[in-house]
C-alpha cells in the first residue's frame, strides 16, 4: 500500500505540479519507546524515498532538531526528518474537471441524483434534480459509476443494491497563520499520530479517526475531537495553545467494510465493485475505500473495466499527460512584470492556476480595476473571482470560496466577503435579495467550523466579528435564513 501511494504521489507531482508542494517533516522522539519506534519507521520508510523522489529519512540529534524548529519540546531525545508531498484538494478536483471537459465530458454541478434507473437486472441511467431550478430529468447511460464516496451506500440502495462501507470521521483544527514551515508529527493518547502541517497561509492540525454510523451530512467536529488533537500536539510543541484557531473541519472516509478490526488496521486501499458479478445486475459499478493520493489509479482501473465492458481499446494517459495549467513551470517574476502586479500575488495565481494564470490576468487588460486585491489574507484579485464564475462553474459565494480561497484566511471573510459578494452579484446578475441569501449561506458555512472552539478569547473574537456584520443592512436576516436551512 505504501509503495502504491509513493508511486502515485510522484505521478501527481508531475501531472499537477502547480498545486503540489513538498514540506520537511519532523517526528520528535520524546522517550525511549518513541526512539525505538522512530528507528523502525526510518528503516521501513527509507525504502520508499526514491519512489517519492524525496529526501532520505534521517535521524537528527536533539540539538539539530531544535535548531530546525526551536518551538519543539526541549525534553526530546532526538527526531526523525523526512519530506512529504501535500496538495490543494480543491484545485486538484477542479483541474480534473476542467481536463475532463477538454476531453469531451459534460460537467453538471448542483445536480443531485435522486434515483437510479433500473430495468429488470440492468441499470440504465440516473434521475437527477437541478438544485437551482428544481427541474427533474433522466440521463440514460450504458454504465453508471457510483463514485460518491461516503454516500456510496445510499446511492447503491437507489438501485436496490447493497454496498456497505465503514464510515470514519476525520476532524482537523486550522490556525490563523503558519506556526512553522516544518511539519510536526506527534503521538496521541491512544498511540495514533497527529500531524501539524503548514498549508497555504495557515496551519492544519489533524486528524481524528472515529467510526460513525450517521448520515455523512450530519457529521461535525466536537470539542473532544479538538482536545484530542491539541493534547497530542502540545507534547511536541508546548506553546501550541498560544496559537489562534480560526475554525475546524471534518470529513468522512468511505473505507472498505472490514468488520471486527480496530480502526487503525482497516485498509486504506480501494475496491471496485462490479454488481454484474456480485448481484447479477449489469451497468452499475461502484468504488469502495481509497484515499486522495490514489484517486488517479482508482480512476484508471475503473476506466479500464468500463472500456473492457464496452469493447473499447484505449490507452490510459493520465499518468503522463499533465492536467490543464500544469504543462510547465510559470515564471512568477515575468508574470508580475507583464501584468503590473505584486510578485506575491503573481505567485499565488501561478499556484492556483498554473499556466492559466495568464488567462486570469488577461481579464484585467481591458478592465484594469480587475487587478484590485479583493482578499488581502489570500492575495486574491477581482480577476480571479470573475474567472472562477466564467470558467470554473462557480454559481455561489461558497463556490468562489472553494475555487479561490477567499474567506478562508485569518479573517474568515470579515474584510473581503462583502467585496466578493459585489463582484459575484455583478457576474451572476443576482438580485439584492438573492445576494443577501447567498452571503448568509456562506457565513453560515463558516459558522459550522467555528462552533466547537468558541471558548475564552475565541468566543470574544467571534463576538467582535459578529458585531461587524451587524452594520451591514439585512446581513443578519440572511444569516438567520441560512441557519434555518442548515
Amino acid at each position: 500500500m505504501v509503495k502504491l501511494c509513493s508511486a502515485e504521489s510522484a505521478i501527481i507531482a508531475k501531472i499537477a505540479k502547480n498545486v503540489i508542494f513538498s514540506i520537511p517533516i519532523l517526528i520528535p522522539l520524546v522517550d525511549k519507546a518513541d526512539v525505538n519506534r522512530g528507528k523502525m519507521f526510518a528503516a521501513a520508510y527509507a525504502g520508499y524515498s526514491e519512489l517519492r523522489k524525496g529526501d532520505p529519512v534521517i535521524t537528527l540529534t536533539k540539538e539539530e532538531a531544535l535548531k530546525l524548529e526551536p518551538r519543539l519540546n526541549p525534553d526530546i531525545q532526538s527526531a526523525i526528518y523526512f519530506r512529504e508531498y501535500f496538495i490543494d484538494p480543491f484545485r486538484l478536483i477542479l483541474m480534473n474537471a476542467v481536463d475532463a471537459k477538454r476531453h469531451g465530458a459534460e460537467i453538471q454541478t448542483y445536480t443531485e441524483v435522486i434515483d437510479i434507473l433500473r430495468k429488470d437486472n440492468s441499470v440504465t441511467g440516473v434521475r437527477v434534480r437541478d438544485k437551482f431550478s428544481g427541474e427533474i430529468k433522466d440521463i440514460k447511460a450504458k454504465i453508471v459509476v457510483n463514485a460518491s464516496g461516503p454516500w456510496g451506500s445510499k446511492v447503491a440502495k437507489m438501485a436496490e443494491l447493497e454496498h456497505p462501507l465503514r464510515l470514519n470521521k476525520g476532524s482537523h483544527v486550522i490556525f490563523d497563520r503558519r506556526i512553522s514551515d516544518i511539519g510536526i508529527i506527534a503521538k496521541c493518547i491512544d498511540g495514533r499520530t497527529a500531524y501539524l502541517f503548514p498549508h497555504e497561509n495557515t496551519t492544519i492540525l489533524g486528524t481524528t479517526a472515529v467510526d460513525i454510523f450517521c448520515d455523512p451530512d450530519e457529521v461535525e467536529t466536537t470539542y473532544d475531537d479538538l482536545e484530542y488533537l491539541m493534547v497530542a500536539m502540545e507534547k511536541a510543541i508546548p506553546s501550541i495553545r498560544q496559537a489562534r484557531i480560526i475554525r475546524t473541519m471534518t470529513g468522512v472516509r468511505p473505507m472498505i467494510n472490514q468488520y471486527g478490526i480496530i480502526e487503525e488496521n482497516v485498509t486504506r486501499n480501494y475496491e471496485i465493485i462490479d454488481f454484474e458479478n456480485k448481484a447479477g445486475v449489469s451497468g452499475f459499478l461502484s468504488f469502495g475505500g481509497g484515499k486522495l493520493v490514489l484517486y488517479r489509479i482508482m480512476a484508471e482501473k475503473m476506466t479500464d473495466l468500463i472500456c473492457k465492458k464496452l469493447g473499447k481499446n484505449a490507452e490510459c494517459k493520465t499518468g503522463t499527460d499533465p492536467l490543464i495549467g500544469a504543462e510547465k513551470d510559470v515564471d512568477v517574476d515575468r508574470l508580475a512584470t507583464k501584468f503590473g502586479i505584486y510578485p506575491h500575488v503573481a505567485r499565488k495565481l501561478a499556484y492556483l492556476y498554473g499556466t492559466k494564470a495568464t488567462d486570469v490576468l488577461s481579464l484585467a487588460e481591458e478592465n484594469p480595476q480587475y487587478k484590485m486585491e479583493i482578499c488581502n489574507c489570500e492575495s486574491i484579485l477581482e480577476a480571479a473571482i470573475r474567472y472562477s464564475i466564467r470558467n470554473e462553474w462557480a454559481k455561489t459565494l461558497n463556490d468562489v470560496r472553494r475555487r479561490t480561497r477567499v474567506a478562508m484566511g485569518p479573517c474568515q471573510g470579515c474584510s473581503c466577503i462583502h467585496k466578493v459578494a459585489a463582484v459575484a452579484a455583478d457576474e451572476l446578475n443576482m438580485s439584492p435579495e438573492a445576494l443577501m441569501q447567498d452571503l448568509g449561506n456562506l457565513l453560515q458555512e463558516r459558522w459550522k467550523g467555528k462552533k466547537p472552539l468558541l471558548l475564552g478569547q475565541q468566543l470574544a473574537q467571534e463576538e467582535v466579528l459578529q458585531s461587524s456584520y451587524s452594520h451591514v443592512p439585512k446581513i443578519h436576516q440572511g444569516l438567520r435564513t441560512g441557519e434555518e436551512e442548515s
